[in-house]
């Protein structure tokens, strides 16, 4: 068989191409994911719908920025006509971080997923030479799917909600859109601005940017999973293997040479685990920025509202503020907890090799040991900070600051100089 043939029978024999399709679970689960993101724009698959559907949301979302970014500054100019309620210099920012947000979710995504191919690659490829045979962890791609569906519930629950605080329990089903865009998009329609054609957008517009936010915190949150999951495998063979020396300690030399062999191949298994999770922290990095800015932002801004206008707002409001702060701050903990897992079980060996045989000690488990201890493994904000369990500590110092400077400075002299703007203005 020539060459020529031989390259077309390996074209029409998939399963003898060097790039098979992996079956790793995590894999599996996250390519589910990430067919599922397209729904809400996210660009990955090259279909021409999916190209189309995405750059329709991105346009969108683009446009609605530019609409708010341009209300915040005449807002700030003192040329807006209306300043009361939701068209208000703090709702008009508020209003335009949001969407910001859902647009560089978007964006992040997308890069993500377009490269999640050669992450999978070596994903796959790091566990196929890891030669070690660390046991299957058989709950995790329940797990995931567990993830996915509570946090999706949860943040449509939470938009849900937001609608009916925003409505009120007493509105006509014939203006629930109307009130709703009036008051949730107040700083970027007016009143003698609404027309039917441009709400219904609006109001869809809201749900996809509330699941982009959404399903950046789920990808950092699914892909720690996945990065804790393969150390635990390897920190339970690596107790195996001590388990197994322990009773061979009176072993001849061939078994010492055996077991010189076993080492060198679960320490290169650990260098293998954390070239990957580098590998991946350089492909979120953007998206864990993005996630802990907009989050530690709406959390101040939920729970500063929550305070200051509890007594002012109907009870409906209230209850919105202070469930929809829980839920940002169960996603924040949620995702700090998941990302300092690999940390932890990064170095969880090292308690097994500490407590080891002396017996059984060796070259490798002296290297494995130096480079357990020495080798700094965890995701981080493209290097700016790490996501281990002390940020949250920091995270809420930083919150009470902020809060009480907020506090302090939110007093009557703030109305007052709203309503001189008002009185000032000179038109939209």
């Amino acid at each position: 068989m020539s060459n020529k043939d031989l390259r077309q029978f390996l074209r029409s024999n998939k399963l003898l191409l060097p790039r098979q399709p992996n079956h790793d679970e995590f894999l599996t689960v996250m390519d589910k994911v990430f067919k599922w993101s397209c729904l809400i724009g996210v660009l990955g698959s090259k279909r021409y719908f999916c190209c189309f559907w995405s750059a329709f949301i991105l346009g969108v979302l683009l446009f609605m920025e530019i609409q708010a970014i341009w209300k915040v500054i005449k807002a700030l100019a003192g040329i807006a006509i209306d300043m009361a309620g939701q068209r208000s210099v703090t709702a008009r920012l508020a209003g335009t971080i949001f969407y910001t947000i859902a647009i560089f979710s978007l964006i992040l995504a997308s890069k993500l997923y377009r490269s999640w191919g050669d992450i999978s690659t070596l994903w796959a490829r790091v566990e196929r030479i890891m030669a070690v045979k660390a046991p299957a962890d058989k709950t995790l791609k329940k797990r995931m799917y567990f993830i996915v569906g509570f946090m999706t519930v949860c943040a449509m629950l939470e938009h849900i909600m937001s609608i009916i605080s925003s409505i009120g329990l007493d509105c006509p089903p014939s203006l629930i859109i109307k009130r709703y865009v009036l008051i949730s998009h107040g700083f970027m329609i007016l009143r003698h601005e609404y027309s039917d054609w441009y709400a219904l957008p609006l109001a869809f517009m809201s749900t996809v940017a509330t699941l982009l936010w959404n399903f950046q915190d789920q990808i950092i949150i699914l892909i720690s999973m996945g990065l804790t999951s393969r150390y635990h495998r390897l920190n339970q063979c690596l107790v195996k293997i001590c388990a197994l020396e322990q009773k061979q300690i009176d072993s001849d030399k061939k078994n010492d040479a055996t077991n010189v062999y076993t080492w060198r191949k679960l320490r290169e298994a650990y260098v293998k685990q954390a070239m990957l999770v580098r590998k991946v922290d350089g492909a979120i990095g953007g998206i864990i920025i993005l996630s802990c800015f907009c989050n530690f932002y709406f959390i101040c801004l939920q729970l500063f509202l929550g305070i200051t206008q509890s007594k002012a707002s109907e009870p409906i409001r209230t209850a919105y503020y202070f469930i929809s702060l829980g839920w940002l701050c169960c996603r924040v903990i949620s995702v700090v907890l998941a990302a300092s897992d690999i940390n932890v079980q990064s170095r969880l060996a090292l308690k097994h090799i500490y407590t080891h045989d002396t017996l059984c000690y060796n070259i490798e488990v002296g290297r494995l040991q130096n480079q357990l201890s020495k080798d700094y493994v965890a995701l981080s904000g493209n290097g700016f900070f790490i996501l281990s369990k002390s940020i949250l500590l920091q995270m809420a110092g930083a919150i009470i600051t902020y809060e009480l400077v907020l506090i302090q400075f939110d007093d009557k002299g703030t109305d007052e100089g709203q309503l001189n703007l008002t009185k000032n203005a000179i038109g939209v």
